[in-house]
């Protein structure tokens, strides 16, 4: 799928805003440097933890295990973002909706897919491609943005520096979703104003935590 350029205006004011604000690291060589050792560094575990979740896939969720979904980055770019898809889909090929707003998960692997951030481990080829970094505000569905934009002109600092996997927004409120973008935000913002190495490395292992306590909450 051919992706349209297309980018959301950011205007002087955001240069602005990183010129005040202490954000070189969240844009400095040191985090691309550490976010590709630590593709390369974690890649075997990665690889294997696909693998093992292809293999028992098909039994729940058919074939197609991979999606891709258009995102808003960095300078307001349009990419594909890599998951595993946890959703049903109808005949189709549309996400099946159960109730107003509620998609059918696929049973068994589903939840704990979820639960476990594994369907989001295929977002490290958005890392080496350079989309994503592995800390720093989630990308939001390109769907949405502009709108947002329109109501919270602020919105569009997040776009002067790279998505992540995991955010200091996603810590605080781990269940937060589009609709709560005002709260994700105010967090997004202190992340690129107090961005630093260790403030990543925190981040990263209370995500961790996160995951770990959802897991076993669920069972």
């Amino acid at each position: 799928m051919n992706i349209n350029q297309e980018r959301y205006s950011i205007k002087n004011s955001s240069e602005e805003f990183l010129s005040n604000n202490n954000s070189k690291y969240s844009m400095s060589l040191a985090k691309r440097i550490f976010d590709l050792f630590f593709c390369l560094f974690i890649s075997p575990i990665v690889i294997l933890l696909i693998f093992l979740t292809a293999l028992v896939y098909p039994i729940f969720g058919g074939f197609k295990i991979f999606f891709r979904h258009e995102r808003i980055g960095l300078n307001g770019k349009k990419f594909n973002l890599y998951k595993i898809r946890t959703f049903r889909e109808n005949s189709l090929g549309h996400l099946k909706i159960v109730d107003k707003d509620e998609l059918e998960i696929i049973p068994v692997i589903g939840n704990f897919l979820r639960l476990s951030r594994i369907d989001e481990l295929p977002q490290i080829l958005n890392i080496f491609k350079g989309d994503m970094s592995w800390i720093g505000p989630r990308p939001e569905q390109s769907k949405y943005v502009k709108d947002i934009i329109l109501q919270t002109p602020e919105y569009k600092f997040r776009h002067t520096v790279r998505p992540g996997i995991t955010g200091l927004a996603q810590i605080n409120n781990p269940n937060a979703t589009f609709k709560d973008y005002k709260e994700k935000l105010k967090f997004d913002l202190e992340y690129i104003s107090k961005s630093g190495l260790f403030f990543d490395l925190k981040i990263f292992y209370l995500s961790l935590i996160i995951i770990l306590k959802n897991i076993f909450k669920s069972n």
